[in-house]
């Protein structure tokens, strides 16, 4: 399984390098911005977490669901109608806490600090996966907690809060965390 990863990987690197050389530099040197990078590490929480059988998808639709008022509300926007575990991406704003229980994944951050308690309430005993990128929420029950470290983004887990919420996740992104607890 190891061998079979460092496969992809090095092949990835390779169609990296490819691609790198047919790039002119100028767009090399063009940081990707920090939210659109969060989007994209959310997009692939997603992709490698397993939710259980019993879960509902409603319509075929999964769900992620982040408060209107994240300023990662507009790049999350861009994962609309991609697919993950075969349905269709839905990005919803989250503005009543009432309908928690309908998210797969729910993005938090410090315009959610107010009321993480109420939050982590309404998802108690579902199978929704929690990631935060507010330092205070992402060590006080979330699932995944992502940080900037210098000019990389980095991310911890907590398992403990993965099996109260039912997921299993990959053992690929296990061993990609900064830290697993």
């Amino acid at each position: 399984m190891r061998d079979m990863f460092l496969a992809r990987l090095r092949s990835m690197m390779t169609c990296s390098a490819v691609l790198a050389l047919l790039v002119s530099s100028p767009l090399l040197a063009q940081p990707v911005p920090e939210y659109e990078l969060k989007a994209a590490f959310v997009y692939n929480f997603a992709l490698f977490t397993d939710w259980p059988a019993d879960t509902a998808f409603d319509g075929g639709t999964f769900n992620v669901c982040i408060s209107p008022s994240s300023a990662l509300r507009q790049p999350l926007a861009t994962l609309n109608d991609k697919a993950i575990k075969g349905r269709r991406v839905v990005v919803r704003s989250l503005a009543a806490l009432d309908s928690l229980r309908a998210c797969h994944v729910l993005f938090v951050d410090g315009s959610d600090r107010e009321r993480w308690i109420q939050i982590r309430k309404g998802i108690a005993g579902g199978s929704v996966l929690t990631i935060s990128d507010d330092d205070e929420i992402g060590h006080d029950g979330s699932i995944i907690a992502l940080t900037m470290d210098g000019n990389r983004m980095v991310f911890d887990i907590d398992m403990r809060a993965a099996k109260q919420a039912r997921l299993t996740l990959s053992s690929k992104l296990l061993r990609l965390a900064r830290t697993v607890q």
